[in-house]
């Protein structure tokens, strides 16, 4: 029997073990993705006989179904019903294409929802010719300036919300239209979403941080990188740091989407990722006639 049910902190330990059974790169299969973006976009959990979905909604408000299940274990008819109104299957990984036929399934990507994979010991060397820039960045800062970090906690939440605040105010645009929300209730709930994150100290001044959690065995996701922009250099120093405290566990390290800005594209391609991961979208195709 289907059933749907509103995502909340009481699912986490079924969803994350289901991330981790399912070894994927991709960002949006994270428990603290899920659950942060829930009400922007409207996810619910659907259990059918074959397994387990989330149906969501993009910015474009249009419907996609994330598959928590291998969909070779799903008959035809099932892929077909949940996509019956119009709705994709998305974000697909590669690997998972073949089991869609070309002839009653059409499948693209977008390069705005591609996420950037990065080698984390290129992240912690800034080694070559490509780091350059980031290397004088990241020098002229540590030149200027003797960073102190913590782990961040309960104890560092306003802190954390200090910078957070800091931050959006500098950024020019109204938070409804950045993630000041989505970020602030990361801090919040920091603990019972299992993240984890450094916040960093110029002066006894809380300047900065990052949080994200494993994405699997062997990569990190960084979900948010906040800094205020009066410590030139900073967020190549969050970035430096950060791959230095996780080289030792994580090969790669998973900073998301660039969802499209220019500004982002620019920033995440000058850090040299290892791979641009495609995620595929999957909708039926459309009988002629």
């Amino acid at each position: 029997m289907d059933t749907i049910e509103t995502i909340d902190l009481a699912h986490r330990p079924f969803l994350s073990a289901r991330f981790r059974q399912l070894n994927l790169f991709i960002s949006d299969y994270t428990f603290a993705n899920v659950y942060l973006f829930r009400n922007i976009s409207r996810y619910e959990m659907l259990t059918k006989d074959c397994g387990t979905f989330i149906s969501a909604y993009n910015y474009q408000n249009q419907n996609y179904i994330m598959p928590l299940d291998n969909p070779q274990d799903c008959s035809a008819d099932t892929l077909r019903q949940l996509l019956s109104n119009g709705s994709f299957f998305y974000p697909i990984p590669e690997e998972w294409l073949s089991f869609f036929p070309e002839k009653e399934f059409c499948k693209s990507f977008s390069d705005s929802e591609s996420d950037y994979i990065y080698l984390t010991e290129n992240m912690a060397s800034f080694a070559g010719k490509q780091y350059t820039r980031h290397r004088n960045h990241l020098n002229q800062f540590l030149g200027a300036y003797q960073p102190v970090q913590k782990h961040l906690s309960a104890d560092t939440l306003q802190d954390g919300l200090k910078i957070l605040h800091q931050w959006q105010h500098e950024c020019a645009i109204a938070s409804c239209k950045t993630d000041f929300s989505v970020c602030e209730e990361a801090l919040r709930k920091f603990s019972e979403l299992a993240l984890r994150g450094t916040i960093y100290y110029i002066n006894d001044e809380p300047a900065g941080f990052i949080i994200g959690e494993a994405l699997n065995a062997e990569t990190f996701c960084l979900h948010f990188a906040k800094a205020s922009k009066a410590y030139h250099g900073i967020y190549e120093f969050m970035f430096n740091d950060t791959a230095k405290q996780l080289e030792s566990q994580y090969k790669y390290l998973n900073l998301e989407e660039d969802m499209g800005s220019k500004n982002l594209r620019r920033t995440k391609a000058s850090y040299g990722p290892e791979r641009i991961l495609k995620k595929y979208r999957v909708s039926l195709r459309i009988k002629a006639g």
